[in-house]
This record gives C-alpha cells, sequence and structure tokens, in this order.
C-alpha cells in the first residue's frame, strides 16, 4: 500500500510565539502517536534545507510526515487534535507563517 506525507515548506515566520505555540502542540500529537506505536502521524523528518534548486526561494525549514496511507494523512489533517493546533494560527495564518503543506502519496 503506498503511504500518505505531509510535506510542508516554511518560508517566512512572521509571529514567532504564535508559530511557537502552533509547534509546541504538533509535537505533542508527534509524541502522543510516537507512544501509541500506531505506525501513524511519524514525523520523518524536519530542518534546514541543505542545497537550493530553485534561486530566490529561500526557504527557513521543511519538513515530513509519514502516514499509512494518503487517507490517514487526510485524517490527521483534519484531526480536532490537530485543528486545535492549526487554530492558533488564526483566521490568515499567513500573519503568522508563509508556508506551504500539501498531501501526497507515494511509496
Amino acid at each position: 500500500m503506498k503511504k500518505g506525507y505531509w510535506v510542508s515548506q516554511v518560508k517566512e515566520i512572521k509571529n514567532a510565539e504564535i508559530w511557537g505555540q502552533y509547534l509546541e502542540k504538533f509535537m505533542n500529537i508527534v509524541t502522543e502517536e510516537a507512544e501509541k506505536k500506531s505506525g501513524n502521524f511519524v514525523f520523518t523528518a524536519g530542518s534546514e534545507p541543505k542545497h537550493y534548486v530553485q534561486k530566490n526561494f529561500d526557504l527557513l525549514f521543511s519538513a515530513i510526515v509519514e502516514f499509512n496511507s494518503v487517507q490517514e494523512a487526510i485524517e490527521g489533517y483534519n484531526d480536532p487534535r490537530y485543528q486545535e493546533a492549526l487554530a492558533l494560527l488564526g483566521e490568515n495564518k499567513e500573519d503568522v507563517v508563509v508556508r506551504n503543506l500539501v498531501i501526497i502519496e507515494a511509496t
């Protein structure tokens, strides 16, 4: 079965305090899921990019979360715990952070 992934790229953090609150809630979810050993919601990578292929597209960092399937990745996004964390960013999330988050399916 193909896995599902969240791929996130952060370009700019405009409000570090609120972004930090979001990350704290997000990492609590990751910790909870790791303790369950369900194999779902596995935070696989998060770091500053080491090499840029496109010029003029600097990123602060990228992150990947692995799920057992694309359906579980979508369910993870809709999970009330994650929605609570996401709500911290407010109605207009770009007031806090400029980022891209996509859900993809891959082997």
